[in-house]
């Protein structure tokens, strides 16, 4: 059931909010970051399926790439909504380590064939999702936006992957201010690494 928001003034009617996201998000973020990975955890049905135990697990500690403390949340009306992923590449190696370590059950290629996603100097956008019912109101936007602000406040070049066939994905990401730069292997498959 797709929700009448989609124009600018039914988002400020409804009330968006983006808030950094806290421990108890952990759930949400794995939701957030399983269906940027592809999950069909959300549907336009309504139904609803959580993601794995262990990526609930991980989104809950400190120590990790899809850590609550690296995370946003959008919510309407205290509701949330969508949620984004992105963090300071300055020691992505451990964190990588030790995200992968846990999730290693759920990992189906070599991830020693697979390439950094950031490194020093770069703020890297891992995971953005936003709701069906919420699609195309403008929130992966606002969530991308305040991820580039953060990003660039602390005199980091913005990096994201995107999949060569998510055509409209990479519209999105151009129309915010990204161009591709180069490509990264990176989870069995070529991506467009851009920045901005």
């Amino acid at each position: 059931m797709k929700k009448e928001l989609n124009n600018p003034s039914s988002l400020q009617e409804a009330s968006l909010t983006l808030r950094p996201a806290t421990a108890d998000d952990a759930g949400f973020i794995a939701e957030v970051v399983a269906v940027a990975l592809g999950a069909d955890l959300w549907n336009d049905s309504g139904t609803h399926s959580l993601p794995d135990e262990a990526l609930r697990e991980v989104c809950r500690r400190s120590d990790t790439l899809y850590s609550w403390q690296h995370s946003l949340i959008a919510e309407i009306n205290g509701e949330p909504a969508g949620g984004i992923v992105a963090y300071d590449g300055h020691d992505y190696p451990a964190l990588r380590q030790r995200t992968f370590a846990a999730l290693q059950h759920l990992i189906t290629f070599d991830t020693s064939q697979m390439e950094d996603e950031a490194k020093a100097g770069e703020y890297y956008i891992d995971s953005v999702a936003v709701k069906p019912e919420y699609r195309g109101c403008g929130i992966a936007g606002k969530l991308l936006r305040a991820a580039i602000n953060e990003g660039h406040a602390g005199g980091l070049t913005i990096v994201l992957a995107c999949d060569p066939q998510n055509l409209r994905a990479r519209s999105l990401y151009e129309r915010i201010g990204f161009s591709v730069d180069g490509s990264l292997f990176i989870f069995g498959h070529d991506f467009h690494r851009m920045t901005c």
